[in-house]
């Protein structure tokens, strides 16, 4: 497998990174299990302006990123007590004293300012290595004062770049259906860090499976707020509300294709569930399957030629592969007697998906051309749901391993660093990760 390594060296404010002859600071191995964890500072942000701090943003903004580091796995955040320099101090590298970092252990350290004018604020933030005593990166970033969140997500983003070349996957959000603690469901998303929760429906009705089109502006969902399940369209820009598909038979789920111009459904018509292809008006183009089995839950191949699906054509649910062109369809998974909720990598190569093992359900990927599946989940509880990030490097998932309610959990794409999102008073099912935002 290409490993991918960082050789932390010297850089001008967002601009250059070139390799020192002498140190190679900090050396990551993303790909081999159980490498190497790289201590990491974050400082407050230093106030730039005259005013009082109200906001929070000088703590709120580290708070952020360090969250973000920890969910990422990839680095240890060194405990604030332990800092020697105040959230006061120069952010520029000849203005604060490295040694004050390297005696607590950090490798990479961030340091930032902030001002904020009326409603408009202006953050700086920096990546230093700490050995060597120089800037990775620099970015400036201008925003509302209340999305300082925000913009930590996406300077994390930045800090995961520099390290492996792709970004993080902390400036996008989660689409996920919660039901409060009552029978109801809603669909709502926020950031990964449960922050900045937004309802998209409220009709007191049974909400279902939300899906993201490829440029994040839009949701899909399947409702049953008139009576029958319904697919509908949630535009996040006028927040509208419309249904889609003919409604002469029950939708399940809804999933754009990779150019945004299709949507794959499954529709129950006739005593029959099959899956077809709608235009993005919701007019159906093409029925896909005709077999007698229940065949839901269609995710898209990247490049947009093929359809993971699920049907009990051979007895019990398994996983199926469809060349749209063709028509033709393939079993996939052959291990275990009961596989659904499959969802295609970005990057390609692999298929997540839900499997039961022992009476209880798993979260499972498989090479797209088959063979064995490597189970990521284990222990007591369910794990359903998979949803993978932009990055293929993470995947989100609904998880009730504490004994009572489904909360939402991230994990590395081989099943390292487990850890919860979401900490509702109900049940957080069904995720759906976004692209990256703008």
């Amino acid at each position: 497998m290409m490993r991918n390594f960082l050789f932390i060296a010297s850089a001008l404010i967002g601009i250059l990174v070139f390799a020192s002859p002498f140190y190679s600071a900090v050396v990551i191995d993303i790909d081999k299990p159980g490498g190497r964890i790289v201590p990491i500072a974050i400082a407050p942000l230093r106030n730039l302006s005259s005013g009082d701090d109200r906001s929070g943003i000088s703590a709120g903004v580290a708070d952020a990123i360090a969250n973000d580091m920890k969910l990422s796995g990839w680095f240890r955040v060194i405990d604030r007590s332990a800092y020697i320099e105040g959230p006061q101090s120069g952010i520029t590298p000849d203005s604060f004293d490295f040694k004050n970092w390297t005696t607590i252990g950090a490798e990479t350290l961030v340091k930032g300012g902030f001002s904020v004018q009326g409603d408009e604020l202006t953050v700086e933030l920096r990546l230093f290595d700490v050995y060597q005593g120089k800037q990775l990166v620099g970015k400036k970033y201008t925003g509302r004062a209340r999305d300082f969140r925000r913009i930590a997500h996406r300077f994390s983003d930045e800090i995961i770049n520099q390290l492996t070349g792709t970004p993080g996957p902390f400036n996008t959000r989660l689409a996920y259906v919660s039901n409060g603690g009552s029978a109801l469901k809603e669909v709502y998303f926020s950031h990964l860090d449960g922050m900045d929760k937004f309802p998209v429906t409220s009709n007191k009705s049974i909400n279902l499976s939300p899906a993201w089109s490829p440029d994040g502006r839009m949701l899909l969902y399947t409702s049953y707020g008139e009576g029958r399940r319904s697919l509908y369209l949630y535009d996040l820009t006028t927040g509208r509300h419309t249904p889609i598909g003919e409604q002469n038979g029950s939708s399940i789920g809804g999933r754009w294709s990779p150019d945004g111009q299709r949507i794959a459904v499954s529709f129950e018509r006739g005593g029959n569930t099959d899956i077809y292809i709608l235009d993005r008006s919701g007019r159906t183009i093409r029925r896909l399957t005709e077999d007698r089995g229940i065949d839901v839950s269609p995710a898209w191949s990247p490049d947009g030629n093929r359809l993971a699906f699920v049907s009990n054509r051979s007895g019990n649910p398994q996983i199926y592969l469809l060349d749209i062109a063709t028509g033709n369809a393939r079993r996939l998974t052959f291990s275990g007697s009961y596989n659904t909720s499959p969802d295609w990598s970005p990057k390609g190569d692999k298929i997540a998906y839900t499997g039961r093992v022992s009476g209880r359900f798993q979260i499972f990927t498989i090479s797209a051309q088959g063979g064995e599946p490597q189970q990521l989940t284990s222990g007591t509880g369910d794990n359903e749901d998979p949803s993978w990030a932009p990055d293929s490097r993470f995947i989100a998932f609904a998880s009730n391993r504490g004994g009572g309610r489904y909360h939402l959990y991230m994990m590395r794409e081989n099943g390292e660093n487990q850890q919860r999102l979401t900490a509702s008073g109900g049940d957080d099912t069904n995720p759906s990760w976004s692209p990256r935002l703008e």
